[in-house]
């Protein structure tokens, strides 16, 4: 049976402490489209990152949209 991968979801301060950025920066990347998609979920007013999605993607050399 195949297992699916458990998805981290973090806020936007605890993913900006996680990739060392600023704050700041994760709001720019999730507005300018530099995440790959799905990566990140908006609910409500908040911003929620899937960090095992951008880890992935950075392994396999995927960029988000332009």
């Amino acid at each position: 049976m195949k297992e699916t991968p458990v998805r981290r979801w973090l806020s936007i301060r605890q993913a900006a402490e996680y990739f060392q950025l600023a704050p700041k920066t994760m709001y720019s990347l999730c507005g300018r489209g530099r995440l790959p998609e799905g990566s990140f979920l908006k609910i409500g007013r908040q911003l929620r990152i899937d960090v095992s999605k951008i880890e992935a993607a950075a392994l396999s050399g995927q960029r988000g949209r332009r």
